[in-house]
């Protein structure tokens, strides 16, 4: 088996794992978003005394 061959049979292999890597690193991304919004909120919450009468 030569090079190219191993290269036309494991590219779908190659493809999905860049395309694991691109969407696991923007998930981290939006995750990181998420929990900044939310320490924000509760924040801001916890400063208004937590009441809602």
């Amino acid at each position: 088996m030569d090079w190219m061959e191993m290269i036309r049979t494991s590219w779908p292999i190659l493809l999905a794992l860049i395309s694991l890597i691109i969407v696991l690193a923007k998930m981290h991304s939006d995750i990181e978003v998420m929990k900044e919004k939310i320490r924000t909120l509760f924040d801001l919450w916890n400063k208004r005394g937590g009441k809602s009468d």
